[in-house]
Formats: structure tokens, C-alpha cells, sequence
């Protein structure tokens, strides 16, 4: 049996029996992919429920679908990551975003530096628009059940503020010390993840980061483009630790 093509609804949209797509959702449905009623689905609310459904209608411009049962997740990564990224060119901040939702990221901090790029409050609030919008698509593709959080653009002082046992801040100055495979026995839940921007991160913010209780790792010997570096670091960091086997 084919698999069920899977839409997206926020748990507002959710009924005891029912689910109503937005107008976005619909129009994939009934225009790109062309399913009438009586076609079955899927729809997940991004906190990890997902469910099969039935079209039954289409009511002002709104795809009604009707609940079945309850489907299996288990596609989340045990590891919460925290992906802090300075912001660059409007591609490469969409490019990792995508992508890193895809590798299981829990929560995305864009983060302003000294050789990030410089945007406007308006201008910051149109990305974060447009990134949760990116990672529904993500969250459809991938089969993940969790939307990633979303933090608005935070100074460098704030983004090394964080709970997680694990803190790596990838430096291309550093020679020496790499992302190493744990020990024996060792447990981690957490990790929060730093990737500069266009530039990389002065030996200031290295120092602060470190006082901050960062290791500050490198990623080999090559310069790495931004959105190179960002997903290198994240398939190592669920590869030792979360669920990339």
C-alpha cells in the first residue's frame, strides 16, 4: 500500500472528529495533487500527533477531512538540539533551516555577531515568518511529528545562555580539538549547537563562549561555507548523541 500523503493542521484546527486544512494546506491538496473527497491522508498538528483522515468536503475554500485512528510516530530524535546560527544571506539561513529541521533539530536561534549580517526588527520577523513555513513543509517531508521552536534574533551575550549539558561552538581557528565520539556510558539530552555567519566568529567571541562553558570544536581542515558547516555539524553532533546511525 501506498503511503498516506501527509498535510499539516495546528492543533486549533483539530476537533474531536474533525480537522479543517487552512487555505494553503487545501490548495496542495485539491489543485497540486488533485484528491477529491473520499480520498485518505494523513494530518499531523506538529506536536506529535498524526492521524489518518478522509476528505469529506471543501467549504469556503477549507478541505474538511474526517479522523480515523491515530498513527504511529517514533521518526523524533531522543536528543534535544539547539541550533544557534548567525545570521547570513537570506538562502543560506533558509537553505539550514529546511535541511536542519529535516536532520531532527527541537529549536532554531538566528543570532546577531560581529560579522553577522545586519536586518532590520521588520526584516527579522518576515524570516521567522517564512522559516515556520519552510519547516511544515520539512516536517510533512521528513515524516517528523515535532515542529521545531523558533526564537526570535538574540545578541551573542544571549544565544551562550542555555540549560544543555553539551555546548559546541564550531571555530575554524581551532586545530586541534574535534567532535569526539562520547564515553562509555555517557548520557546526553541536550546540546546546543553554535555556527557562525559569513566571516566565522572573532577570537572575542571564542573567548566569551568559552568563558561561557562552549568547547569550541573544529569541523577538519577545509573552510566550510555556512550552510556546509551548519549540517556537517548537526549530522555529527545525532550521529554521537541523538539518532543518525
Amino acid at each position: 500500500m501506498a503511503p498516506l500523503r501527509r498535510f499539516f493542521a495546528p492543533p486549533e484546527r483539530w476537533s474531536a472528529s474533525q480537522v479543517m486544512l487552512e487555505p494553503e494546506e487545501t490548495h496542495h491538496l485539491a489543485r497540486v495533487l488533485r484528491l477529491p473527497v473520499g480520498s485518505r491522508v494523513a494530518v499531523c498538528d506538529g506536536r506529535g500527533r498524526v492521524a489518518a483522515a478522509a476528505v469529506i468536503a471543501f467549504r469556503e475554500g477549507q478541505a474538511v477531512l474526517a479522523l480515523g485512528e491515530d498513527l504511529p510516530g517514533g521518526t523524533e530524535s531522543p536528543l534535544r538540539l539547539t541550533l544557534g546560527l548567525g545570521l547570513a544571506k537570506g538562502e543560506v539561513m533558509d537553505q539550514v533551516v529546511r535541511q536542519a529541521a529535516e536532520m531532527g533539530l527541537s529549536r532554531f536561534i538566528p543570532f546577531s555577531s560581529t560579522y553577522a549580517e545586519k536586518i532590520s526588527p521588520e526584516r527579522a520577523d518576515r524570516r521567522l515568518a517564512r522559516w515556520r513555513r519552510q519547516v511544515r513543509e520539512s516536517l510533512k517531508s521528513s515524516l517528523r511529528t515535532v515542529l521545531p521552536e523558533f526564537s526570535p534574533v538574540q545578541d551573542f551575550a544571549q544565544v551562550l545562555e542555555g540549560p544543555e549539558e553539551v555546548k559546541l561552538l564550531c571555530y575554524e581557528g581551532e586545530a586541534k580539538e574535534g567532535l569526539r565520539a562520547p564515553a562509555a556510558g555517557e548520557r546526553v539530552g541536550a546540546v546546543r549547537l553554535l555556527v557562525g555567519p559569513e566571516g566565522g566568529f572573532t577570537p572575542e567571541e571564542v573567548r566569551q563562549a568559552r568563558e561561557a562553558g562552549f568547547r569550541i570544536v573544529s569541523l577538519g581542515p577545509r573552510r566550510l561555507r555556512v550552510e556546509t558547516a551548519a549540517l556537517a555539524a548537526l549530522a555529527l553532533v545525532q550521529y554521537l548523541w541523538g539518532d543518525l546511525a
